[in-house]
């Protein structure tokens, strides 16, 4: 056999032995893959991952609403604490809480839909279909979360309001402090009025987010969160000046309980009972917002869909015959 014959026989045997080796190679990798895929699936199939998915909504609320409050009530906090100029706090305090909106819709919002408020969660059952099921779950997990955002917030702030009100904390006048947390109307507004103020700002702030999030309208898509934090810092300062722009039951009732540690029961009392307020005027106010939007925004851009879609399709039919 000559040198060129047995460097083509090598040459031909190094190939086939290359290929073969591709082959084993490829037959590895797609075992390994198969082996990969069956490992998760029954990583999924198990106890705690079931739980886990089922939990995974609960948690984003709670984490969501955490958020939320940890930056609101900072805001209020360092804007009590710091300055004496009630306009710049005003300002400061409505930014604080729409860029914690903000942030708390993009932790949840992928996962949960970020409620982070019940009016809106009862809202979203009653026309956006929210299953009513996971509504009782909805509220423990926002009032939770705002509860411990409340506690965090205060935790950071606990030494800075030492110097503030001389160790000795108040619910009201110049060294009082609990309004951080929980909301109070102010002393020339009474309880009906407070309560008119409460649920038209949820009325509005609920309509405005079923126009941001109505792929039939004009979305705001990818920048939801933005807008919606907008919207609440609007809110704030133009019609919040009543009564604090509360507009969410979890947002005042988990930080009041959290307030009640240091403050005392009188953050329940105070101020004719308040206390009923922000929690009962949202709700009724959110439902108003939602059904205004779905009666007389929503129903009639489906009823000229449902037109346009009648004509296509008699057209259609037309072009056929």
């Amino acid at each position: 056999m000559s040198s060129s014959v047995v460097s083509t026989h090598y040459a031909s045997g190094s190939k086939s032995r290359s290929r073969y080796s591709r082959g084993t190679t490829n037959f590895s990798d797609r075992a390994g893959e198969e082996i990969e895929f069956a490992n998760q699936k029954a990583l999924k199939d198990t106890w705690v991952s079931r739980m886990r998915i089922f939990l995974a909504p609960y948690f984003a609320e709670f984490f969501g609403t955490a958020v939320f409050v940890i930056m609101g009530c900072g805001a209020n906090l360092t804007y009590m604490v710091l300055t004496s100029n009630a306009e710049s706090a005003w300002v400061g305090n409505a930014l604080g809480w729409g860029m914690g909106l903000m942030l708390g819709v993009f932790v949840a919002g992928g996962v949960s839909g970020a409620m982070l408020n019940p009016a809106v969660a009862l809202s979203f059952a009653g026309y956006r279909g929210l299953p009513w099921i996971q509504v009782p779950f909805y509220f423990i997990a926002e009032f939770a979360g705002a509860f411990i955002g409340a506690l965090l917030a205060y935790a950071c702030f606990a030494h800075s309001l030492d110097p503030f009100d001389g160790y000795h904390r108040q619910i009201a006048g110049p060294f009082g402090s609990a309004g951080a947390f929980g909301n109070f109307a102010r002393p020339f507004i009474g309880n009906g009025a407070a309560f008119l103020s409460e649920a038209v700002g949820t009325g509005l702030l609920v309509l405005g987010i079923f126009a941001i999030t109505d792929t039939n309208n004009f979305p705001a898509r990818s920048c939801t969160p933005i807008a919606i934090g907008l919207l609440l810092t609007g809110l704030a300062l133009s019609i919040g000046y009543p009564t604090g722009y509360s507009f969410n039951p979890a947002r005042d009732l988990g930080p009041r309980c959290a307030a009640a540690i240091w403050y005392g029961a009188d953050v329940f009392t105070f101020h004719g009972s308040y206390t009923w307020v922000p929690v009962a005027a949202p709700m009724a106010g959110g439902i108003v917002g939602a059904t205004a939007y779905e009666l007389f925004i929503v129903s009639k851009r489906a009823l000229v869909q449902d037109e346009e879609e009648e004509s296509v399709s008699e057209h259609s039919s037309v072009s056929l015959e």
